[in-house]
């Protein structure tokens, strides 16, 4: 969904799979096709600079991981067989082998390590890299005779490992890596790793993506992939809910992501299966950056989070199924805080007398269009003057992660794909997005970042979790961000074809019709 962000995906069905005068889907012995919406066209092809759900999407179909999300945060083997966790610092793959890049070259220990020290190198300025390995530099050591690389980071981060199953650490072969440009356009045919290669594209309309014949290298999750995957899919833009709803409804659909009140179109109906999700969380980020209304002003932000009400916000996005939060993160993810004594509380005399005549522009996606209005007026009752922005996924991530002074206030969307805090905290501390790291507020928080580093350089989870609070503590204290909402997103499926939700991820390259 959100630019990290981002809603789960809508996938859906294309006229072509129905059948003729029927009005429903295709029996899954005929269907061999299957189309996903996407909330906006994918800004980029190249993974490593994935910035939004719709990348990661396209990311996730197109180039495998080492290793991947499994039931319980387990991990699954990807490109790698076995891996292991010397220390904090140390790891090491063992390649699978007979594994083949989309142009028929081998994947080899030496092509895994060319693309992740890719994605590792600060001037690649990769979203993922912070999250995989925080501010450490890495080396990638191949060895092709035995199969193996290995992996040395100059600091602990005990988060390396689910980090690298993020979409952005997607294995690039070799011909990618030498035509950037093209990689990132998506005409290199021999770039993918990944089940799916990119076989047309058009703008706004769809992009297809069509099954290899020479793929076998499906996930070795603890309980096996059932069904078979589409020889083709379609991804195709499509964001209203309501939208969704009623074509899965009538039958156009196979599978769609509602995250508001249409959910209860599908309450007892027996044709549609229903699983919901809450990685995904909101809440507002300060531009702090030098020269901006909320620098070095932690009064004005607390008048901002005096003037909001979450709850008022939940009800809006959510259609009354969300649940307020203490922290970045939502209270299913380990180590949160859900101390709400640590909350700004309501106070809109004295909002007001902060804020009347200040002028500040709030900045949000479309996807939260009317919690971005809700805390554009209610920053209005306080006295300011605000403009509110809802952009699309693409343009939102694109000026929020720019780095600049073109926003004071973002309504930030939050999908938390590793399920771990520290995914979120980074958002407001830690490097910038305009140095390579996730903190869109620009300020990097040695505080809460130093906690941040010792949590990651803990592998006991007790100890963890100490930092971490005290991570949590330092920006609720400073008012660098205010906890909103978790935004729940419920993917229904009709019958014939099914997706697996790994905890609260749902992993669009698990697609399978049945049979």
């Amino acid at each position: 969904m959100f630019r990290q962000s981002a809603v789960p995906l809508a996938l859906l069905a294309t006229a072509g799979l129905l059948v003729a005068g029927c009005g429903g889907p295709a029996s899954s012995a005929s269907r061999d096709t299957l189309s996903m919406s996407l909330n906006t066209d994918p800004a980029t092809f190249d993974p490593a600079l994935a910035k939004g759900g719709d990348d990661y999407t396209v990311g996730r179909l197109l180039f495998d991981t080492v290793v991947r999300k499994d039931e319980g945060n387990t991990l699954a083997g990807g490109i790698a067989k076995e891996w292991k966790a010397i220390d904090a610092s140390n790891y090491r793959f063992t390649i699978r082998d007979g594994l083949k890049c989309s142009d028929g070259s081998a994947i080899t220990p030496s092509v895994v390590a060319a693309s992740l020290a890719r994605f590792a190198a600060k001037d690649t300025g990769s979203s993922g890299r912070t999250l995989a390995m925080g501010s450490a530099t890495a080396t990638f050591t191949p060895d092709d005779k035995t199969g193996t690389v290995t992996a040395k980071l100059s600091k602990p981060w005990s988060d390396f490992l689910t980090g690298l199953t993020l979409p952005q650490a997607g294995i690039v072969c070799p011909a990618g890596l030498s035509d950037l440009k093209g990689l990132a356009a998506g005409t290199v045919k021999g770039a993918f790793s990944g089940p799916y290669a990119l076989t047309s594209s058009q703008a706004a309309v769809s992009y297809q993506l069509t099954l290899r014949d020479d793929y076998d290298a499906w996930p070795t999750f603890a309980k096996p992939l059932a069904g078979k995957p589409a020889k083709q899919l379609n991804l195709m833009p499509i964001t209203d809910p309501a939208t969704i709803a009623t074509q899965l409804l009538s039958g156009s659909l196979d599978v769609g992501g509602v995250n508001d009140q249409n959910v209860v179109r599908f309450a007892d109906n027996s044709k549609f299966t229903s699983r919901t999700s809450a990685n995904t969380t909101t809440y507002l980020l300060f531009n702090e950056r030098p020269g901006t209304v909320f620098a070095d002003r932690p009064d004005l932000r607390t008048a901002v989070a005096q003037a909001i009400d979450a709850q008022a916000f939940s009800d809006i996005i959510s259609g009354k199924r969300g649940t307020t939060i203490a922290t970045v993160g939502s209270d299913k993810v380990a180590c949160v805080n859900t101390d709400r004594k640590a909350l700004v509380a309501g106070n809109a005399a004295a909002a007001k007398a902060k804020l009347a005549g200040l002028k500040f522009r709030v900045v949000g996606t479309t996807l939260l269009r009317g919690g971005n209005d809700y805390i554009g007026e209610a920053l209005r009752k306080a006295g300011a003057n605000v403009t509110v922005s809802s952009l699309d996924n693409a343009n939102w991530a694109t000026v929020t992660a720019a780095g600049g002074k073109d926003w004071d206030v973002n309504v930030q969307g939050d999908n938390n794909q590793l399920g771990t805090l520290t995914s979120s905290l980074l958002r407001v501390m830690g490097p910038a997005t305009e140095d390579g790291g996730r903190n869109k507020m620009g300020v990097v928080n040695d505080v809460g970042y130093g906690y941040v580093q010792k949590a990651m350089s803990e592998v006991d989870r007790s100890a963890q979790c100490a930092a971490l609070q005290g991570a949590q503590k330092s920006f609720l204290q400073r008012v660098d961000a205010i906890p909103l909402a978790v935004l729940p997103t419920t993917i229904i499926t009709a019958s014939g074809v099914g997706i697996r939700q790994f905890d609260d991820y749902v992993d669009p390259a698990t697609v399978r019709i049945d049979g």
